[in-house]
């Protein structure tokens, strides 16, 4: 009978032993997963969103200004020949820093910038829209949306930013083309409107595949084109969004899975990814001084401390000085004896260095396809700022007053200008334009 008991007592040890190892194995791997952002399961519990705040603020001491991995910035590279990197000021798309920038790699949910501002140039937010089949049980992330469910576009786009939800984005297209062939064709039509070489998109998503890729570069511009847009910006930074309940689904509560709008001060959007086959990636905005900044990081293992870290540099090194504002003239046209004035749409920021001076030749070009009449405030057409025969940035010009002879626009095409810009102590040295031919075409304004 002792001996039977003593084998007893060995087996329930071993059993113990088993059960502590795997207890242990179960906790630190849910634990892990916690911690590592991808894309996951939408939020649909008020306590979960508490939860989310709680580590949102937890995890703001991982990241140290000037410090990446415990090393000083300098002594550190996290972009490889198979990731890439780019910040770019927003309003002139200058580069300010760049690894690998024109290189083709795919970005997963990063992917849904695009979707977003298709939806949102395409469509009534306001207008309710019954889930199809083909949105429900979508591959990856997902906000959990049944067929036949009513949901409003606007609820769908926070789905879609917000949670990532992979099933919001095929619901959206279907919404906005039809099907999501042709949501994707009108998605690869704003890349090639965008003059863009290196993106191309095969879905709404980001999941993999063969010919879905894009670069940090032009994911960049696509993203400064989209903040921009004062809808797509607003939901870009939101952190938490409540989905009121209707006869047809509950409440949903939707806290944003981009972390650094909880962890880096300026931040404010945009849009994270990951799969397996695009590693971790991340769009990052930010805003400080009057500067905002894109950001953008393509299979990144570290992808929020390597934004911060482009952030700081980009910062600390430029200086945002304004070289035009929204509604100065840049040229005025006499037309039958009237006069026509054409002006900037919107600020012009140039970000930059101290005691740094940039040249740039100034060029008009007027957009094909103009109809007479034209009303007041279209956008007619672009400037484009040159420095050494390379374009540096372009802006929108705008007509002040109607026009009823769009041929008369196209004497702006043969004015050009020269502009000199430095800055020293964060003061504006220098700023002036002459148009080639003598006439004065942009004073240039120090603001």
């Amino acid at each position: 009978m002792g001996k039977y008991f003593s084998i007893k007592s060995v087996f329930k040890i071993i059993f113990i032993v088993i059960a502590i190892i795997l207890t242990n194995y179960i906790i630190f791997s849910f634990s892990d997963a916690l911690n590592i952002t991808k894309d996951n399961n939408a939020v649909n519990s008020g306590s979960r969103s508490s939860n989310w705040q709680n580590n949102a603020l937890g995890d703001r001491d991982f990241y140290q200004e000037g410090v990446y991995g415990g090393k000083a910035e300098e002594e550190v590279s996290y972009v490889n020949k198979s990731s890439s990197m780019a910040v770019i000021e927003a309003s002139t798309m200058r580069v300010l820093i760049e690894q690998n920038k024109d290189v083709r790699l795919e970005m997963a949910s990063t992917t849904k910038i695009m979707t977003a501002l298709a939806v949102i140039e395409n469509n009534d937010l306001d207008e309710e829209f019954t889930i199809p089949d083909e949105a429900v049980g979508v591959e990856g992330s997902s906000i959990y949306l049944k067929s036949k469910e009513i949901w409003t576009i606007r609820d769908l786009l926070y789905g879609l930013m917000l949670r990532s939800g992979n099933d919001a984005a095929t619901a959206l297209a279907i919404a906005t083309s039809g099907s999501v062939e042709n949501f994707v064709g009108l998605m690869n039509d704003k890349v090639s409107d965008l003059g863009l070489e290196n993106t191309h998109f095969e879905n709404p998503h980001g999941l993999h595949a063969d010919n879905h890729y894009t670069s940090a570069y032009d994911l960049a511009i696509i993203s400064a084109v989209a903040m921009q847009n004062p809808i797509f910006k607003e939901i870009a930074g939101c952190k938490m969004y409540t989905v009121q309940a209707n006869s047809s689904h509950p409440t949903y509560y939707f806290a944003n899975k981009n972390k650094m709008l909880g962890i880096y001060d300026g931040a404010n959007g945009i849009k994270t990814g990951y799969t397996k086959d695009s590693g971790r990636c991340l769009v990052t905005a930010a805003e400080r001084d009057g500067m905002q900044l894109i950001g953008v990081v393509l299979n990144v293992y570290d992808h929020y401390n390597a934004s911060a870290i482009n952030f700081d540099k980009a910062f600390a090194n430029y200086s945002p000085v304004t070289i035009g504002k929204s509604g100065d003239i840049l040229q005025t046209l006499n037309i039958e004896e009237k006069n026509y004035n054409i002006a900037l749409q919107n600020d012009l920021v140039l970000p930059l260095k101290e005691g740094e001076i940039v040249g740039i030749k100034c060029y008009f070009e007027i957009n094909e396809g103009l109809q007479a009449p034209l009303n007041a405030n279209s956008i007619i057409g672009k400037m484009q700022f040159y420095n050494d025969n390379r374009l540096l940035f372009s802006a929108n010009i705008v007509n002040m007053e109607e026009i009823d002879d769009i041929g008369a626009l196209r004497k702006i095409s043969a004015y050009s200008g020269e502009m000199r810009v430095s800055v020293e102590n964060g003061e504006i040295k220098q700023i002036f334009s002459l148009n080639r031919s003598g006439v004065t075409a942009w004073s240039g304004q120090t603001y």
